[in-house]
């Protein structure tokens, strides 16, 4: 089998190589610092993915340790989709192998959108099929890396999907006072996305916790509300 990094290589742009870059901001001291980008679109990592989800866990664990960003979203990718299929077929022995793979190479999940593409997928689906205690997403948003931070609020997708609220508010609580505005940005989705499923326990949250409410969590979550409540959630005058 030729090598995702072969195959990616295929669709390489200098443009969007430096895009990359840009938006996934590797400069000094910034958050993807260390990241290497060889310039490849979304939709052909998904493309190079969906060709190679036979790829046994051996050689995923060579492409998940790429110093190349497109390699392991790849590597991610055929991960999430390797699982979506074993839960098609009531594979729990394979959902679980896939979870514990995935939580082994958690170091190699490095940036939001390696995140944001699999923890709901992987780990939040994993807890709500039992495979694991829901206390390990306590342990990740307690944990001192950003992207397990990360990883532990978008997991909380998958119950919000199932109509569950109360995990992400229980959590995004855990979350106010994170200093990165990474973790701010991915609060504020999770409580819009729950906010679609119960709107009056994420406004009842937002009262609560208002004047600790990091402002970009806030601007998240009310994004899609009712244009004069989000004013009155804007300007603090939301007791209706």
């Amino acid at each position: 089998m030729t090598s995702l990094l072969k195959q990616l290589k295929r669709y390489t742009s200098p443009s969007r190589k430096k895009s990359n870059e840009w938006f996934f901001k590797i400069g000094k001291g910034e958050y993807g610092e260390h990241d290497q980008f060889l310039g490849v679109r979304v939709p052909d990592i998904r493309k190079v993915a969906k060709d190679n989800l036979v790829m046994d866990f051996s050689e995923v664990q060579k492409n998940i340790e790429s110093q190349f960003h497109e390699v392991r979203l790849c590597a991610i990718i055929i991960l999430v989709e390797k699982n979506k299929k074993a839960r098609k077929e009531g594979d729990k022995a394979l959902q679980k192998q896939i979870f514990d793979f995935y939580l082994k190479n958690l170091d190699y999940v490095n940036n939001w959108d390696l995140v944001d593409v699999s923890a709901h997928y992987i780990v939040g689906q994993a807890l709500i099929d039992g495979l694991e205690k829901k206390k390990l997403l306590d342990n990740l948003v307690q944990s001192g890396s950003l992207w397990r931070r990360r990883v532990g609020i978008i997991a909380t997708w998958a119950f919000i999907k199932e109509g569950n609220v109360d995990t992400t508010l229980r959590l995004s609580k855990k979350l106010l006072d994170d200093k990165e505005d990474l973790i701010h940005k991915a609060v504020g989705w999770m409580l819009r996305e729950a906010w679609k499923k119960d709107a009056q326990k994420v406004e009842d949250f937002l009262r609560v916790h208002y004047h600790t409410l990091p402002r970009t969590t806030l601007r998240y979550t009310i994004e899609r509300m009712q244009e004069e409540k989000r004013k009155q959630f804007l300007r603090n005058r939301y007791n209706l």
